[in-house]
Formats: structure tokens, sequence, C-alpha cells
């Protein structure tokens, strides 16, 4: 894993409005967004349903790729980058968080290149319950999840220095790294639960981890394997499901 701190120029209102609305043509669609038959509703059943959505706060996850463009992030041959299997692995997840009632959001969904803070910035504006960066590196073996070492300081004034914006998050952070741990775990998946100082995870307002998979020493075209994908994408899916009923109770 290379934690990149290259900075390009970019317009962060242009960059919020592209990912708002999203590419004019999406090559990859999900299952889940094939055009389903028009039905009539309704004023009334549209009223009712548009208060019952008042009523339900949405969680919404912020799943990033990291790296991407320029930026490969490790490489473990010619043909496997790590830009391109945190990619594949955050489309999966995405899916995986859907077909559980998730609304999952995916800060790249091309091969582009988007600067730390940029990354930070978005989180931050859109108020996600849970940003999760996707990683993919040497050395070890199984899956590392990651939360902030970000002490918790209190808060002085108006505003928290960039450095501490995890800290009024960092409980909630780490009790999520351990469920995701612990669910991938029981998938007879070895994850290990670590701390340290990690980019853009400091500068992250909501609850953030990071997740790094680590591939098979014999094979570095193991993380490119679909089975192990659709696993550690489900297994992670399933421990923030799990989470949902704890953050529900935090917003009603």
């Amino acid at each position: 894993m290379r934690w990149s701190n290259s900075v390009r120029q970019w317009s962060l209102a242009a960059l919020l409005f592209s990912f708002l609305l999203g590419p004019a043509r999406q090559k990859n669609v999900s299952a889940l967004a094939q055009v389903r038959p028009q039905t009539t509703t309704s004023p009334q059943a549209a009223d009712d349903q548009a208060d019952e959505r008042k009523k339900t706060p949405e969680m919404v996850i912020m799943i990033d790729p990291s790296h991407g463009g320029d930026d490969q992030g490790a490489v473990f041959n010619s043909r496997v980058a790590e830009k391109d299997i945190t990619l594949a692995l955050a489309r999966e997840l995405k899916k995986e968080l859907l077909e559980r009632g998730i609304v999952a959001r995916m800060l790249r969904d091309s091969d582009s290149s988007i600067p730390l803070e940029y990354r930070a910035e978005i989180a931050n504006q859109l108020h996600t319950a849970l940003y999760i960066a996707l990683h993919a590196g040497r050395p070890g073996q199984g899956v590392r999840v990651y939360s902030s070492l970000t002490s918790v300081h209190p808060a002085r004034g108006v505003f928290l220095p960039w450095d501490a914006a995890q800290s009024g998050s960092i409980t909630r952070s780490r009790n999520i790294a351990q469920l995701v741990a612990r669910e991938l775990n029981k998938r007879n998946m070895h994850a290990s639960v670590l701390a340290a100082t990690l980019r853009p995870l400091n500068n992250i307002v909501p609850p953030a981890i990071a997740i790094e998979l680590a591939p098979n020493t014999a094979d570095p075209f193991s993380l490119q394997n679909q089975k192990l994908q659709n696993s550690v994408s489900s297994a992670i899916a399933s421990a923030l499901a799990q989470s949902r009923n704890e953050w529900m109770g935090e917003h009603p």
C-alpha cells in the first residue's frame, strides 16, 4: 500500500458537481439498476411515500477505491496494479450494500486521479454515515482493517484542526473496524485490526475505516480472484448491515 501525497490542480466545486451527477454514460450497470416497468402512483400514495422517506434516515456509505489515474499504488506485476484491484472491489462492495438496502456511493468509478485532500472534502461535504477506503498491498496475507490513530480532541471554538477531524468519530470508527474484522474471520479470512496515522482517514469527519487486502505470497494474481472479492465484499457489507441499527438509533 502506498499512501500518495501528490496534489493536482482541481476545482472542488466542479469535482463535487460531476460526482453527484455521475458520468453521462455508465459502462458498468448494476443488475439492481435494470429498467423496471413503470407503474402509476396516485398523488396521495406519492405523498405518503415522500413522508415515509422523510421519516426514515438514509445511511449513505462512501466507498473510496484508493489511487487511480497516474497513481497506480502498489504494483504486483506488469498486469496487476492496486488501483485496478480497489476499483473492482469497490464495485462489488457497492453491489453487496445495495442488496442489503444500504445506499452506497463510489468516490471514483473510473481510472481517475483524485488528491487525498479532495477525497476527504467530498466525504465531509456529502455528510456520509461512513467512509471506507479500499487498498491492496504487501507484506503479509489476509485482510487488514485500519482506523485512525487520531486522539480525541475536545472541541475548541467553531473549527477543528484538519488533522484532528476524525477525533469526534474515532470510537465509532474503531467499533466498526472490529465488527468488519470479526465478520471476515467468521468466513475464514484472516483479518487483523490496526490503528495508524493514515491519510485521508485523519481528515474525515464521519466514521472512517480503511481495508487493505494482501495477496497470496505465491500468487500475485490472487487479488483478482472474483471469488475472493465476492467473499470480502459480502463480509464487509454484512458487518455494515449489522451496524445500521446503531446508526439509526443515533439518527432518529
